[in-house]
């Protein structure tokens, strides 16, 4: 009779990486449909069946992965959060365009990943994120000593706040996930100060 060799702890979790690192850049590549598991365990040296192991569908793998980034993302010591917790709004615009790009740079995969969501999935696993942002700003900028910036009248803090940033964000995912690199005719650091100038001094000559 032949024994089936149970793979030990430390071969199942370094299968399971590679199946993850694998699946990422698969989808990020050919989107979610256009990949197969087959492919996939391929592309990780694995077994088809080893996958299965792991995720029931390849479904669930695509969540798992998104749901990996997420927890990543949102850890406080990412650029962008640092940035949160050591300055304060609207002073520190030119310190959140920084922070932004180096974001983007860092998740380039992840935000590729959400547009394959939007396209093959509706935004199905990725929609509450958006849904929840001003509150997370909101939350963010009541916990700061002295609670909320004031603004000029009217101006809600926590989505002038998301304003600042997700134009910061655009202007860098298209230099990087785009590859339209110099695309407002300037570097990032004059981009990002002509941005934080715009913001706060808007558009008007000063003399009106």
């Amino acid at each position: 009779m032949t024994l089936t060799k149970t793979p030990s702890p430390r071969a199942s979790a370094g299968n399971r990486e590679r199946i993850l690192k694998a699946a990422t850049t698969l989808f990020r590549r050919q989107g979610f449909h256009g990949t197969s598991t087959r492919e996939i365990a391929e592309k990780a040296g694995v077994s088809l069946g080893n996958i299965y192991n792991h995720f029931k569908t390849k479904e669930d793998l695509f969540v798992f992965i998104l749901a990996e980034y997420e927890k990543e993302y949102f850890r406080p010591d990412q650029p962008l959060y640092k940035v949160f917790a050591d300055t304060s709004f609207p002073e520190n615009i030119e310190a959140l365009g920084e922070a932004s790009g180096k974001m983007v740079h860092k998740f380039g995969d992840y935000m590729l990943l959400m547009y394959v969501d939007v396209v093959e999935f509706d935004a199905k696993h990725i929609a509450r994120l958006f849904h929840g942002m001003r509150d997370r700003y909101a939350k963010l900028l009541a916990s700061r000593p002295g609670g909320p910036p004031r603004l000029r009248s009217g101006l809600d803090p926590a989505a002038a706040m998301m304003m600042v940033v997700w134009n910061f964000f655009n202007y860098f995912m298209m230099e990087k996930l785009f590859k339209a690199k110099g695309h407002y005719g300037m570097s990032d650091p004059d981009a990002i100060r002509m941005f934080a100038s715009v913001f706060r001094k808007g558009l008007l000559p000063e003399d009106r």
